[in-house]
């Protein structure tokens, strides 16, 4: 059973090395939407690096559910593949990203809000301001 659960076609060390070689193609694509002047590009590469940030962290919270299912870095490469090079970030971004970043954003908000109510956070948060060079109201 314990053979079976990890069960992989490609092997880990493989489809590690095909991830990297993913995320170097990414970074490329991403410096040349950065110097060039397509919107497009730049607003694709942007949510894909967005959800890919948003992927690592829902692994790292759950992985010892997903270090259990097979074929699961298979999986995840061919997720990665279809984000960055099959106009998955799109799909995905408009399909649930949206509505769960806004419900975040209003979240966090909400929380600085009712944070600014209590003088600790407020003076934290005037000096972190401070530190980075921006002014607060």
């Amino acid at each position: 059973l314990h053979c079976i659960l990890h069960t992989m076609i490609l092997g880990h060390r493989f489809t590690n090395f095909v991830l990297s070689l993913i995320l170097v193609a990414a970074g490329i694509h991403s410096f040349h939407a950065i110097q060039g002047s397509s919107k497009s590009e730049k607003k694709h590469w942007l949510t894909f690096w967005t959800l890919y940030a948003c992927v690592q962290a829902m692994e790292f919270a759950i992985d010892i559910l997903l270090h259990w299912m097979p074929f699961y870095q298979e999986i995840k490469l061919g997720v990665y593949v279809y984000l960055a090079f099959y106009n998955g970030t799109a799909v995905v971004y408009e399909s649930y990203g949206k509505e769960a970043f806004q419900a975040m954003e209003d979240g966090v908000t909400q929380l600085h809000e009712q944070g600014m109510q209590n003088v600790q956070y407020k003076v934290l948060y005037e000096k972190l301001m401070f530190t980075l060079g921006r002014k607060t109201d």
